[in-house]
């Protein structure tokens, strides 16, 4: 299969994503390649000037981060470029498991209400008063109970378990420690992801929050009564305790986050760092207790 720059062109105005195009409109491509593994008759991708120091003259086609001093016969110069090269790939080469509207050894509880369009893989356990809207993907295995609402466009990837109750207990006199039962739930708001096998737990009283447009990746577990803010991005093996806040914007980079921490808006945490105090706004963190570096404005 060819895909020409004019299906391209398409393709890009289509997502709102800008471009400038410089060379050959009858050009077409048959895949795609990372620069540094070139194949031939291929789309490719700069995006860094570290990249573009090694980039393969000879490249079919190219898109290209604006800004970088590279050349080549065919050219999508794009703001976006990394967006601008995964919506390509994604659009014309595709090749995922296509999933069933719900998959072989799923259980489906009674009250659970499930919107149009979602997919949901195999062997998974949906039960309890669990709401899900219109074009999420929940991929196999995975377990979601008690009180959990999903919004639209969320994708949930193999292995995640959502709604357990957290780790809370009371102890008497002697020590003597017991469990307390959970009575709140989980909302997730539209256009979350979050990465296998990650946990998220149900609040005590009031719910966990995961809040629009939110990126939790693999191996993160999120305490009760966590309340994430928008477009927070969270990276591998992140432990959030209990009642942590965090405003829109945030990055937390494989991190600890000591419980009822308060994170402000546009906080960056750094790599290993064990967030100990509030972080105000715009702040960025690193260490083991985080201390901040800098502010960006």
């Amino acid at each position: 299969m060819e895909i020409s720059v004019k299906e391209i062109e398409k393709c890009l105005e289509a997502n709102g994503i800008g471009y400038k195009y410089t060379g050959d409109k009858s050009a077409a491509v048959k895949g795609f390649s990372a620069i540094n593994n070139y194949k031939n008759d291929t789309i490719t991708w700069i995006g860094r000037k570290e990249i573009a120091q090694e980039y393969h003259p000879d490249a079919l086609l190219v898109i290209a981060q604006d800004g970088l001093d590279v050349s080549f016969s065919n050219m999508f110069i794009c703001d976006n470029s990394k967006k601008a090269f995964f919506t390509i790939i994604e659009t014309f080469f595709n090749e995922d498991v296509v999933l069933t509207d719900v998959g072989k050894g799923t259980y489906i509880g009674d009250n659970v209400k499930i919107g149009k369009n979602v997919k949901i893989g195999h062997n998974c356990t949906i039960d309890g008063n669990v709401e899900i809207e219109d074009n999420t993907i929940i991929h196999h295995n995975v377990t979601i109970i008690n009180k959990v609402k999903i919004g639209a466009n969320c994708e949930i990837q193999s292995g995640v378990r959502i709604g357990h109750d957290g780790f809370a207990y009371s102890e008497d006199v002697d020590g003597i420690k017991t469990m307390i039962k959970h009575h709140g739930g989980v909302i997730i708001h539209n256009d979350v992801f979050i990465g296998s096998n990650t946990e998220v737990a149900r609040g005590t009283i009031d719910d966990t929050v995961i809040n629009e447009g939110c990126k939790i990746d693999a191996l993160t577990h999120i305490a009760h009564n966590v309340k994430l803010g928008k477009n927070n991005g969270v990276i591998a093996g992140c432990t959030i305790y209990g009642s942590v806040r965090t405003g829109d914007n945030c990055y937390i980079a494989t991190s600890v986050i000591r419980d009822q921490a308060v994170l402000g808006n546009n906080a960056f945490v750094g790599m290993n760092s064990t967030v100990t105090k509030d972080i105000p706004d715009n702040s960025v963190v690193v260490g083991s207790p985080a201390k901040v570096i800098r502010t960006n404005k």
